[in-house]
C-alpha cells in the first residue's frame, strides 16, 4: 500500500517524458520576427524555436511532419498557437525544414526529447584529473639521486 503512490507518481513522470500528441501545425508569419516571445525572448523565423499551449518553456520537442516524415526538433519560447484545432506554432525556419511552408499548415506528431546536455554536470561525473609530466619529473628526480 505504501508503494501505490510510488508507482502512481513514476508513471505519472513516464508518461510526461514520452508525451506524444498528434494534431494541425502552422509557422510564425514573419511581423513576429524580433518581437518579444511570452518567455520574454525576441523571435527569430531562422531558429528553431515554437511555441505549444502548456508545455513549459525551455522544453525540446521532436516535431514531425506526417505527410513526409521530415523531423525537426525545436524549443518551445512561446504560448500558442491562438487557433484552436492546431497544437503547434514553429518558426518559419523549422516549417521550411518540415517542408510545409507553401501548404501553411500539416499534420505532425509532437514528442518531448531531452534538451541539450549541461556540460558543468560533466564535471561532477568525470572530475579533471591532472596528469603529470614525465619529463619535468625526471630530472627532479635526477637531481635528488645524484645529490
Amino acid at each position: 500500500m505504501k508503494r501505490l503512490p510510488l508507482i502512481l507518481i513514476f508513471a505519472l513522470c513516464t508518461l510526461f517524458l514520452h508525451a506524444q500528441e498528434e494534431g494541425l501545425a502552422s509557422y510564425y508569419h514573419h511581423r513576429f520576427h524580433g518581437k518579444k516571445t511570452a518567455s520574454g525572448e525576441l523571435h527569430d523565423k531562422n531558429e528553431m524555436t515554437a511555441a505549444h499551449r502548456t508545455l513549459p518553456f525551455g522544453t525540446y520537442v521532436r516535431v514531425t511532419n506526417l505527410d513526409n516524415n521530415r523531423s525537426v526538433i525545436v524549443e518551445i519560447t512561446d504560448r500558442g498557437p491562438r487557433r484552436r484545432k492546431r497544437i503547434i506554432d514553429v518558426s518559419k525556419n523549422a516549417a521550411q525544414e518540415l517542408g510545409f511552408v507553401r501548404k501553411g499548415i500539416t499534420r505532425v506528431r509532437l514528442e518531448v526529447v531531452p534538451g541539450p546536455v549541461d556540460l558543468r554536470w560533466l564535471d561532477l561525473i568525470y572530475p579533471e584529473i591532472k596528469l603529470l609530466d614525465f619529463k619535468q619529473n625526471k630530472s627532479s628526480d635526477i637531481e635528488k639521486y645524484e645529490n
